[in-house]
């Protein structure tokens, strides 16, 4: 009796190219909907922390300055950089910092057709790889969850770095077939991705992951993987010795400890998971709990729990949910667990973490449906997400409009009453400055910046 054959390929094993002009069409098409789905963030204001680290930050109003902040020791050079660019390109206007990011975010979206392609390439059982690498592609460019890694210009750190890094996974990919330039350029956009955010450091560990949902034998993995964990290693040297870079990781350990960030992430990655797949109530300073023990997190942990089990045993059925499921832990969980921030997450994380769900999404529906009915399903989910994107960058066109909207859906933060208090009182509206000031501090009595603020703003209308 003859054996069945194992499903998973080979690494060198390559099917049939597709018609590579019906790869550029379909890439196109995602491209333009994305396109069509940001476009109105363009029009958007300087929001938040645009101002302290673009407004009014010296440091990126010109070349001389960026220098002598970075040779001083300053952190995301490459990031700054391109601040300083959009800033002398256009005076200090928003528009060329939001042309830049929506640059970025489709040169991201090509990324991602390019990894759906090359991963689906490997499973030609699993259907069309064009056509599913251009459903991917389709709903990454056009979720409204992006919306604060593209339109809120201060996400750049995010959406640049995740640029760079699927990047560098491209050209890993494509060094299987053995070209170092390949391999050259992928060690070159690691670095760059490293220069963005140094969240990039989780790079060897994604390229664990792609290795062993591909199904490449675990002989060849260290050859291939190799230079990565050493540049890896010789950053983290370098960032442990930088004098900025360690004051912050000071800051971090003061934050939480494990105990609390573990179940607080968890609390947390849920959350987004769920705004993945139910995009309502976007929020840019969302009031999620800090939890202290484990216990308060149980259904959220075992939710990731079984997640990593379910990517064991899928594996060679269905290697695209383990590459979802072990991404979504790596990228979702891990930043934050070892290195807590004062904000307990952040919508703009899910632009790094949700590519290979958008995946899952597009193989599933190319198996059970045909393919008229997939790009209908698709095509009408792009329409639907992507008029959710509108509305959401409109709320983008002012700090007003931004703030009002955040106080809605975190009625119970200080911070966002004093936010909305401060771009109230820049507007000229004391009145509800100051309501929104006192609203502030009746949610957190002792929080000195609403009080000095009220302070500031009473004492200035007294004396008018």
């Amino acid at each position: 009796m003859q054996r069945t054959r194992s499903t998973v390929p080979s690494p060198n094993c390559h099917p049939p190219h597709s018609d590579d002009r019906r790869a550029l069409a379909l890439l196109a098409l995602a491209l333009l909907a994305g396109f069509a789905a940001y476009a109105n963030g363009l029009i958007g204001a300087f929001q938040f922390d645009d101002h302290n680290v673009i407004v009014n930050s010296e440091r990126v109003h010109s070349l001389s300055a960026w220098w002598r902040a970075t040779s001083h020791g300053g952190l995301r050079p490459l990031l700054n950089l391109t601040y300083t660019l959009n800033w002398l390109a256009s005076g200090g206007a928003p528009l060329a910092f939001h042309l830049f990011n929506l640059l970025a975010h489709l040169i991201a979206t090509a990324c991602v057709f390019a990894l759906a392609r090359a991963f689906m390439r490997r499973y030609p059982q699993a259907g069309d790889a064009d056509a599913i690498a251009a459903w991917t592609a389709l709903l990454f460019a056009v979720h409204p969850l992006h919306s604060e890694a593209i339109t809120y210009i201060s996400g750049r750190s995010t959406l640049l770095m995740t640029t760079f890094y699927l990047g560098a996974l491209v050209y890993y990919a494509r060094a299987e077939e053995g070209q170092l330039r390949h391999r050259l350029a992928a060690l070159g956009l690691f670095v760059l991705a490293m220069l963005t955010k140094e969240s990039a450091l989780l790079f060897p560990f994604a390229l664990l992951v792609w290795d062993w949902s591909t199904g490449t034998p675990w002989r060849l993995a260290p050859r291939r993987q190799w230079p990565f964990w050493a540049l890896c290693l010789i950053l983290a040297l370098a960032l442990l010795f930088h004098p900025g870079y360690w004051s912050l990781i000071q800051a971090s350990v003061h934050t939480r400890d494990f105990a609390e960030s573990l179940p607080t992430q968890l609390y947390s990655s849920t959350a987004l998971l769920g705004k993945l797949f139910w995009p309502a109530g976007l929020d840019i300073d969302p009031d999620w709990p800090t939890l202290a023990s484990l216990t308060d997190a149980l259904p959220q942990a075992l939710l990731f729990a079984g997640g990593a089990l379910l990517a064991v045993w899928l594996r060679r059925r269905r290697p695209w949910l383990t590459l979802a499921l072990l991404w979504l832990l790596i990228h979702l969980l891990l930043p934050n667990i070892f290195f807590p921030r004062a904000d307990i997450a952040n919508e703009r994380q899910m632009v790094w973490a949700d590519w290979p769900v958008f995946l899952c999404i597009a193989v599933e529906l190319r198996r059970y449906l045909r393919p008229a009915a997939g790009w209908a399903v698709v095509i009408a989910c792009a329409l639907l997400l992507g008029a959710i994107t509108h509305a959401r960058n409109e709320t983008y066109g002012s700090e007003i409009a931004l703030w009002q909207d955040t106080a809605r859906h975190s009625p119970d933060k200080a911070r966002v009453f004093n936010n909305l208090g401060y771009v109230l009182q820049s507007a000229g509206r004391l009145d509800e400055a100051r309501q929104a000031y006192q609203h502030a501090l009746a949610l957190q009595p002792d929080y000195l910046k609403a009080g000095n603020n009220l302070d500031r703003l009473n004492g200035a209308t007294s004396g008018n």
